[in-house]
């Protein structure tokens, strides 16, 4: 026994010494999920005061936890606020300088104040459901909330409608031919009908409650109802007006050609300002009231995710809008398809402030409405990944493909340079001496060129051959810049041998109209070469090993994985996560607004050319061993498209896994699900790529014989 201990001492002794001398320390999947991020930050009306939530995932409580803090924009003075995960969400300010939020009182989600002068903080509001998201109205006496609807009022609502028992023939009840329904039992209930593609009924609505006592004859009102479809509130100065945009006929997973309507507080009457023909969004009224500005599509012969967005403004006695942005060829209000924030007035009315991708950058602009100009008020080196405009601050969050981030505020302007930095976690993985990304511009398809961030293993070179990872974006309508990332372990999978390129082929954002449509009625085709004709370039320079790839995706990046695999056996693994398999099922089962904005009526027009597309066209071609990977409770991408997809692979015997997680959406959050998941995506491209055996790999397949 003394012996035993002894060696274990030894072993023990021998270890701390080589993680001692070890130069950097292992920077693992479990450290990189636990890495803390700064999110959320929002400025104080007066502009003298920033809220934020920092939030890591602890594996062994199994979730996020998230702690709000305070910070004074001239002093630099911080302090923490919140010491559980209770009410860390839905945070704004009172326009009296109280803080609210979102906090669960009941089970259900109500806001609350916390006026930061000692005392408790309260909930403003008892709403039976709970609060999905809320605006106060300018004098704080009021709050616009989305809250589920009031019951139907029609006893005829086809849900409600119970069926009676009756005869053809009255006369002769009796009669064994005669057509008769049979009243079913209530507690036999269990079907759901369907007279559209989706429940509208039970999507939240616009409500009016009070938030004070001051007015306590004041009764809730429901201001909208199904089958519109409410997004975002905006109210005018004078706390009479709500500009709202909306969906008027099914979810956005359907359409989301989304309007802008005007809604009158005192009576609830909505004027529709915006037309079907262009997507609309994210309203802001100018300080005095007299004008609106908004973001819209540019183009009508394309639909919102083909289209660059302007930046509008609708004068609201005349009805007059001017375009703003003329000409521009960024991607505004962030870096999506769609707009993920309205504008922010300055105080005057004269400038907007947004934010806008160009390329892998993405920045705070300053609008001159009188010079129709777009200034950058920021030049990172990173990516302004979170922003809040109030009261002449400005409070941004910076982040960097090998920094999770800084929260910086100061006077909005030409000197945003000088802002003070209240916060950061950089500090979290220093020890770690994580590698910045090489950016690297390659050819692309047809003389086209490709944008892409390369990640090389702690000392290697770029002429050193090495086995390589390539990963595909989402969206499509997206691209990676230089930002942290949450959710995919690009420098876990570097430090692991790997070099890791990420990429920006055709059909993505940040790049212009022509690029962005690179991929209509065209989806994993001419993007896919872009991606070849890039790897190619780095194994011409002598940077990755032809012999050694590996593929991986996550949404379209699954979608790219699945079609690279059906394309080409040049890969020796691959892991496609909630990806799509096949084009004219999946518009058929969740997300149909991909493909009515990518294909000309796909529903019948474009149907057989999206099956022509479709990786499942091409299943007796792949070879490659592949991991699937998706959440059960996926909506956007309905994991079916993976069991489809796992289903030909045994078949045809393809070296193959299929893995679902419970309860999760189409992003799998629950961090034992993402150690796990990211775990095997490890160990398959070990097993694959480098050869190991002992890493984990596919049981043998058994084909169907022919």
């Amino acid at each position: 026994m003394v012996r035993r201990i002894f060696l274990f001492c030894a072993v023990l002794l021998a270890f701390a010494a080589t993680s001692q001398s070890a130069t950097p320390p292992d920077f693992t999947l479990a450290r990189f999920l636990e890495v803390p991020t700064l999110i959320s930050p929002t400025v104080s009306p007066d502009g003298t005061l920033v809220v934020w939530r920092r939030t890591h995932r602890s594996l062994v409580d199994d979730k996020r936890e998230t702690r709000l803090y305070l910070g004074e924009v001239k002093s630099g003075k911080t302090r923490q606020l919140s010491f559980t995960d209770a009410g860390t969400g839905g945070l704004s300010w009172r326009p009296d300088g109280s803080l609210s939020f979102q906090r669960s009182h009941d089970e259900a989600n109500q806001v609350w104040i916390n006026p930061l002068d000692g005392s408790e903080p309260r909930p403003v509001t008892a709403v039976e459901g709970g609060i999905g998201a809320y605006w106060w109205s300018p004098d704080g006496k009021y709050l616009a909330v989305l809250a589920d609807p009031a019951d139907p009022d029609d006893p005829d609502d086809p849900d409600e409608t119970e069926l009676t028992e009756v005869s053809e023939d009255p006369q002769t009840p009796d009669d064994p031919t005669a057509a008769h329904v049979y009243e079913v039992p209530d507690d036999l209930h269990d079907w759901t009908v369907f007279d559209r593609l989706e429940k509208p009924e039970e999507y939240q609505q616009l409500w009016l409650i009070a938030a004070t006592d001051e007015d306590p004859d004041f009764e809730p009102r429901q201001l909208t109802s199904a089958p519109l479809h409410p997004y975002h509130v905006a109210w005018s100065p004078d706390g009479k007006t709500i500009a709202l945009t909306y969906n008027a006929r099914f979810s956005s997973l359907i359409d989301e050609e989304q309007q802008i309507g005007l809604i009158d507080v005192a009576t609830g009457e909505m004027e529709t300002i915006t037309g079907t023909e262009r997507h609309s969004s994210f309203a802001a009224f100018s300080p005095d009231g007299s004008k609106l500005a908004y973001y819209t599509d540019r183009d009508l012969e394309y639909r919102t995710y083909l289209n660059l967005k302007d930046l509008v403004i609708r004068d609201l006695a005349s009805g007059e809008v001017n375009v703003m942005t003329p000409g521009n060829q960024m991607t505004l209000g962030g870096y999506g398809s769609t707009p993920g924030a309205a504008p922010v007035w300055d105080a005057k009315g004269r400038y907007l402030y947004l934010r806008a991708a160009d390329g892998v950058d993405l920045d705070l602009y300053q609008l001159d409405t009188k010079k129709k100009t777009l200034t950058a008020l920021t030049d990172l080196e990173g990516s302004l990944v979170s922003l809040s405009v109030a009261g002449g601050t400005a409070a941004y969050v910076e982040t960097a493909l090998d920094k999770p981030g800084s929260l910086y505020a100061g006077l909005v302007g030409q000197k945003m340079g000088k802002c003070r930095e209240l916060a950061s976690v950089n500090d979290a993985v220093a020890e770690f001496k994580l590698q910045p990304a090489i950016f690297k511009s390659l050819p692309g398809f047809e003389g086209g060129s490709v944008e892409a961030f390369l990640f090389l293993p702690p000392g290697a070179s770029e002429n050193d051959k090495l086995p390589a990872i390539i990963e595909m974006h989402g969206g499509p309508f997206s691209r990676y810049g230089n930002a942290w990332t949450t959710r995919y372990p690009w420098q876990v999978l570097s430090r692991n041998g790997f070099a890791v390129l990420i990429v920006n082929p055709r059909g993505g954002t940040g790049y212009g109209a022509e690029f962005l449509r690179g991929v209509y009625r065209n989806f994993g085709t001419d993007d896919f070469k872009d991606i070849m004709a890039a790897v190619d370039a780095l194994v011409e320079q002598g940077t990755i090993d032809a012999d050694r790839l590996g593929f991986t995706g996550y949404s379209y990046g699954g979608l790219m994985t699945n079609v690279v695999v059906s394309r080409t056996d040049r890969f020796k693994a691959a892991v496609s996560i909630a990806g799509i398999w096949n084009y004219t099922s999946a518009i058929g089962q969740n997300n149909s607004q991909l493909f009515i904005d990518s294909y000309d009526r796909p529903w019948d027009k474009d149907l057989q050319r999206m099956w022509e597309h479709s990786p499942a066209a091409r299943a007796d071609r792949i070879v490659t061993p592949t991991l699937v990977m998706h959440g059960q409770d996926d909506e956007p991408v309905d994991p079916r498209q993976s069991i489809e997809m796992f289903s030909y692979l045994q078949m045809n015997g393809v070296p193959s896994r299929l893995v679902l997680y419970p309860g999760e959406g189409h992003g799998i959050n629950k961090p034992s699900h993402m150690i796990d998941y990211q775990t095997r995506e490890l160990q398959w491209f070990r097993h694959y790529v480098l050869g190991e055996e002992e890493a984990v790999g596919a049981e043998v397949p058994l084909p169907v014989e022919p």
